[in-house]
């Protein structure tokens, strides 16, 4: 292998270094995006080495750390997805780990010297690794169908990139294997690291985000100029037989400065983990710029926030009026006589009508949040018994599992989330009452400094049309002449109360074969926050 393959790999190695030290340090629950850049960087290092005499053998024997792409592959897409079993995975993991124990002792079972030519094995492994390839491809896509609109741009994101890091990768192995050592596929790669920054950017602060697209505005501009000056010293030295080592190491300059951006995001945490040893009690910088990211979210909502409040309460005020007096003459007829069955039909429909002006009042002019130190399941507790009373006799006998264990506490308006999980509750409730043996599960659980719940159930689970669009003002699957009719306003209400709170609430298909909600929300907000939420 010649420079120019050895040049075209430092690229890759930087941004998917940039990516894996991104996903660990800044981004939340992408493990397995993390463990995916790290094995294309390493993958990358080891091609690296068949380009250095001194450690051709050592990447004869580990080149073979390319099988762990596709496992790391699968692992990033059981994360995204929310999978709660991951024994594929893990089986994924050791048949790479075994591969590569097998390419160390034996790496001419797999490849030739430097990997020129192709072992007996080698067939059999290109087959293994489109399989590999297309079990994570089938289970993003069987996914992408039951998930909410707005995670299926990282679900698809994650698709392309594995597609084209695959490609790529066998790309580059069937020619490296044919005796051409050209680097076409390790473009591909890079362009599928590009499409992943995305994903990784859909699991960060937008302050995080802004940082990982200026560092890879910059690997990319250290990436051109590297090539453009690689390319110009190829020109000149094309007949020369001169060996132009001034020119090479002022591209290595260009190369070293790319390699060195892949290492921000490790300078930044190791700068505010130094601040936060000399400088107790002060927030980092990255924390007070995702604090003013978020202010300037909320100044942008409160806006319209007014202007909807005022919209909502002239309605109510219009609705509210003739319903009263409505109610007071059906009490005249009542007196009068008039048809019990008329009457009671009457009475139902205005009662439905003031129901619906109250969600509407709820959720045209929130109440401002009272936080306080709250149990999280003693609450989730509480809160559907408050729900199987508001139901009365619509309330099915279900085997309720409840959380169990250690108060589990958080700073939060313990109203307004117990109106939360009401709704929840109610909801699965509701689902439950033509099911044979109706099962109800709530589980919570702490995650660093995040806690979550999820509530599940065995029921008819959520029509997939209804899924993308579940969480949207006056979106409802229940009939409007049902024994309780659906406002379509329940869980906008509820997304609105989660998000104040600085957390998110998503729908999907649950284990027991029903429907299942997931709240995750801080445990602790911060004093900014706090301060615009009173």
């Amino acid at each position: 292998m010649g420079p120019l393959f050895a040049y075209s790999l430092v690229p890759v190695i930087s941004v998917a270094l940039l990516l894996c030290f991104t996903a660990t340090l800044r981004a939340r629950n992408a493990r397995g995006l993390a463990f995916y850049c790290l094995s294309v960087a390493a993958w990358s290092g080891t091609l690296l080495m068949l380009c250095m005499p001194r450690t051709m053998w050592l990447g004869e024997r580990l080149v073979s750390l390319g099988t762990f792409t596709a496992a790391a592959f699968l692992h990033a897409a059981y994360n995204l997805t929310g999978q709660r079993s991951y024994r594929l995975v893990v089986f994924a993991y050791c048949v790479a780990l075994g591969l590569t124990v097998l390419g160390a002792v034996e790496p001419n079972v797999l490849y030739g010297p430097l990997a020129m030519t192709r072992g007996p094995l080698f067939w059999p492994a290109m087959v293994l690794a489109v399989v590999a390839a297309t079990v994570p491809l089938v289970h993003l896509l069987r996914e992408y169908r039951v998930t909410p609109a707005d995670r299926r741009p990282l679900l698809r994101g994650l698709g392309i990139a594995g597609v084209l890091t695959y490609s790529g990768g066998i790309s580059n192995a069937m020619l490296l294997s044919s005796g051409y050592a050209l680097p076409f596929g390790m473009y591909l790669v890079l362009g599928g690291l590009l499409v992943l920054a995305q994903v990784i950017g859909g699991h960060q602060a937008e302050s995080d985000r802004r940082l990982l697209e200026r560092s890879l505005l910059y690997s990319a501009l250290a990436a051109v100029l590297s090539a453009g000056f690689l390319f110009g010293v190829l020109t000149l030295m094309e007949g020369s037989g001169q060996p132009f080592l001034r020119e090479y190491r002022v591209g290595a300059l260009f190369l070293l400065a790319l390699a060195a951006l892949a290492f921000e995001p490790v300078r930044q945490g190791f700068q505010e983990w130094l601040g936060r040893r000399l400088l107790k009690g002060r927030a980092a910088a990255s924390e007070l710029a995702e604090e003013l990211v978020k202010q300037e979210e909320r100044a942008d909502q409160a806006a319209r926030l007014a202007e909807l409040g005022q919209f909502t309460s002239a309605v109510a005020h219009e609705v509210r009026n003739p319903l009263g007096v409505l109610a007071a003459h059906l009490k005249l007829l009542e007196r009068k006589g008039a048809d019990p069955d008329a009457v009671s039909a009457m009475r139902e429909q205005i009662d439905r009508a003031s129901h619906f002006v109250d969600e509407l009042l709820r959720y045209g002019r929130p109440r401002p949040l009272e936080l306080r130190r709250v149990d999280l399941r003693a609450t989730v507790a509480l809160a559907c018994s408050t729900a199987r009373q508001g139901l009365g006799a619509l309330a099915p006998e279900v085997a309720f599992e409840q959380p169990e264990g250690e108060p589990l506490e958080l700073e939060a308006d313990q109203a307004q989330l117990s109106q939360v999980l009401v709704v929840l509750f109610e909801n699965a409730l509701l689902a439950l009452r033509e099911v044979p043996a109706p099962r109800l599960r709530a589980l919570c659980t702490q995650e660093g400094e995040q806690v979550r719940v999820v509530v599940e159930d065995n029921g008819p689970g959520i029509p997939p049309e209804l899924l993308p669009r579940l969480f949207q003002p006056f979106v409802t699957g229940r009939k409007r002449e049902g024994p309780r009719p659906g406002t379509g306003l329940g869980l906008a209400i509820a997304r609105g109360i989660v998000e104040r709170h600085g957390g998110r609430v998503t729908a999907g298909r649950a284990e027991l074969g029903g429907a299942r909600f997931e709240v995750v929300l801080p445990r602790a907000q911060t004093v900014l926050a706090a301060a615009t939420k009173s």
